[in-house]
């Protein structure tokens, strides 16, 4: 039987199918001026075809096998008897389900539940999937969330940030999913990420989340690392009927009511693999050592989420004179494609290039890298060599001199130099150009004070300040790195790699 919508002409184009018996000939015999490209799927890709090709051709098949019914509901007994034949016909003896016939007439099970407890059952159900789009006739996020959270084993959580308002709308329902049953255990356990990025979490709602039996919260303190944007929500469910919303909507009341969002639904019963691989990149995630265990009991950990909240929402301006490292229960390790970045940079060197420019995505943490650079520099010379952090903005500055403290384990660590800021000594020194320039610091302090010199945003270079400073210095070990790939120039002083 012809699948409706597949015509008999083989038309020009990108295919993904199976070819049938009777275009065989038509694709050997293509004209010279065309030939077909065929493979051999493999036995997943295979599986999947014929998975496709019988879900395809399922609703011409029922329509014909209920043809001959007067009303609905005999067209529904047909329809039944012909699932259950063509069930009996494709599973074998040996099948464990192959005795099992559906019911007749078909029923739909939705829920197996205690009889006190009221079923919140979400209006996008279990199986298809949704796209909220904020529109009025768009079912609300919120609801669905509040629904989903009421009839779940397990939620994971993956947001930029949390808000009061955000947690305000959800407290009630998730106060009654948690609350502890006679055992002693919560219904349903969370785990949850978030970040400190921007300083838009607030504290109040984080530990308002974290204080719910069965929580389990992990942040990333470091607000330099802009790479977090996913926002999730993931629903486990024992039954097998899972969800997930991805989306640009984090725990905020206005993303979950009032912002023009988009969060997708997908389901565990339909895309199988999609919900696999969102469980499976959340608990990397959920290991990465960036995100750190938040107890709000522990003084340590909460001083540290405000501390590190603060300079976020200040920008640099209110801890610009006097920045402050995060405490050291955050411990920054460099990750696999940074220490990549190191080897190259040791290797770079052992060659004799001592002059290196690294560039790198945007949040892939190049900072990072200069302070593992620098800290191996320190342990293989027994001291602290003189250093100089260039940037075009103080807040960069400050958030630099905050990684290399952390890195180092030194709070004590560098001076900040710029329009406001005048440190007593220039060893270590992190400090706009501008102010480097304007105050003639190489011709003060000799062109050779600065043993280590590290440029932030590399592609500033050719601009008429930078490239006089860079001739001016000569610092034994230099580099820059950058994340505008596509629009870095560099001087020729600079080894590339």
């Amino acid at each position: 039987m012809r699948r409706k919508g597949y015509s008999m002409a083989l038309r020009t184009g990108l295919y993904d199918r199976l070819i049938y018996d009777d275009e065989v000939s038509a694709l050997v015999g293509l004209a010279d001026q065309q030939r077909a490209l065929l493979e051999t799927p493999t036995a997943h890709q295979r599986r999947e075809q014929f998975l496709n090709e019988l879900v395809q051709c399922l609703p011409e098949l029922l329509d014909a096998a209920s043809a001959g019914g007067t009303d609905a509901g005999e067209k529904a007994k047909l329809e039944i008897e012909f699932i259950r034949r063509l069930l009996v016909t494709m599973r074998t003896e040996t099948t464990s389900q192959s005795s099992r016939r559906l019911a007749t007439p078909p029923q739909r099970l939705k829920s197996i539940h205690s009889t006190n407890t009221e079923v919140a059952y979400p209006a996008t159900g279990l199986r298809h999937p949704w796209l909220f789009t904020s529109a009025k006739s768009d079912p609300s996020l919120l609801h669905e969330l509040r629904a989903e959270l009421q009839s779940v084993d397990r939620v994971d959580i993956l947001v930029s940030f949390i808000t009061w308002s955000g947690v305000r709308k959800l407290m009630d329902v998730l106060t009654q999913v948690t609350a502890l049953d006679a055992s002693g255990n919560p219904k349903t356990r969370f785990r949850i990420l978030t970040t400190t990025y921007i300083g838009a979490t607030e504290a109040r709602a984080v530990d308002a989340l974290a204080r719910l039996p069965g929580v389990e919260m992990r942040v990333s303190l470091d607000g330099r690392r802009t790479r977090l944007h996913a926002k999730a929500w993931i629903f486990h469910r024992s039954t097998h009927f899972g969800t997930a919303f991805v989306g640009s909507a984090n725990l905020s009341e206005s993303a979950l009511i009032g912002g023009i969002e988009w969060t997708v639904k997908f389901t565990q019963s339909s895309v199988a693999t999609m919900f696999d691989a969102a469980v499976a990149n959340f608990e990397t995630l959920w290991n990465d050592q960036e995100f750190q265990t938040y107890d709000p009991t522990n003084n340590e950990h909460r001083e540290a989420l405000v501390r590190a909240l603060s300079e976020q929402r200040s920008g640099g301006a209110v801890a610009a004179a006097h920045p402050v490292a995060l405490q050291t229960w955050f411990d920054l390790q460099p990750k696999a494609y940074q220490q990549e970045m190191l080897d190259r940079l040791d290797a770079e060197r052992r060659l004799g290039r001592r002059r290196n420019l690294l560039v790198a995505a945007t949040g892939t943490g190049k900072t990072v890298v200069a302070a593992f650079d620098y800290l191996r520099l320190k342990e293989a010379e027994g001291a602290a060599p003189r250093l100089l952090f260039i940037a075009h903005r103080t807040q960069i500055l400050v958030q630099a001199l905050s990684t290399f403290r952390q890195v180092l384990r030194d709070p004590a660590f560098g001076a900040l130099l710029d329009g406001v800021n005048t440190p007593d000594r220039y060893e270590h020194l992190f400090a706009t150009i501008n102010t480097v320039h304007g105050r003639q610091l190489v011709s003060q302090l000799g062109s050779d004070f600065w043993r280590v010199v590290v440029v932030d945003e590399a592609h500033h270079l050719p601009a008429s300040t930078f490239d006089q400073f860079m001739r001016a210095v000569h610092a034994a070990l230099s580099f820059g790195f950058d994340g505008h790939a596509g629009t870095c120039r560099w001087s020729k002083s600079w080894a590339v790699f």
